[in-house]
């Protein structure tokens, strides 16, 4: 036979375990308390020399490709029609201080683009538009492109409550796609 403290302990423990199986952590449960001692908890650290990095404030962008016609004085009418291949690259200014296959890896996970440090496509292309009367125009071939901001920092405290951001670069990289545009650009 079971004393009634036994059986209260048994109770106890069997309803300690059932938390701890289910994965529950239930203040008070008898077994493991939510609480624990300031001197025994681990503080957290953070390197205050490791350098890290992040993109931020993506944005679609059309970049000029190397196709682009001869230059027509207005008015008149103004095509490009050529098989030829269209060429657009990436482009950052200064150092980023980060590897661009990372970058390329970012963009494609945070904002799900397909971009790359070149891109090309071979075909025939055709396009017209009409010059004004009086101006100097040629057609420029536009290619769609992600640019973002890639931001450097790093924590100032040991206890990672203080961050500085030490650069921040803009990169530009060409969208894997057949999405491209075409502009008339001018000159007096």
């Amino acid at each position: 036979m079971i004393s009634r403290e036994n059986e209260m302990r048994f109770q106890r423990a069997a309803v300690a375990g059932a938390v701890l199986a289910s994965g529950l952590l239930v203040p008070g449960a008898g077994t493991a308390s939510a609480s624990v001692d300031p001197e025994v908890r681990v503080a957290k650290k953070c390197d205050t020399k490791v350098v890290y990095w992040y993109t931020r404030g993506g944005k679609e962008v059309y970049v000029g490709t190397n196709l682009y016609s001869e230059w027509l004085e207005g008015p008149g009418r103004i095509t490009y029609q050529k098989t030829t291949t269209s060429e657009s690259n990436s482009a950052w200014t200064g150092d980023l201080g980060v590897s661009i296959p990372l970058v390329i890896a970012d963009i494609q996970s945070k904002y799900a683009k397909t971009v790359g440090k070149s891109h090309s496509v071979s075909q025939a292309w055709s396009y017209t538009a009409e010059v004004p009367a009086g101006k100097i125009r040629r057609l420029h071939q536009l290619k769609q492109s992600w640019r973002v901001q890639v931001v450097r920092w790093r924590y100032t405290t040991s206890d990672c409550k203080k961050t500085k951001e030490l650069s921040s670069k803009t990169a530009t990289f060409p969208v894997k796609n057949r999405d491209y545009l075409w502009i008339l650009i001018g000159r007096e």
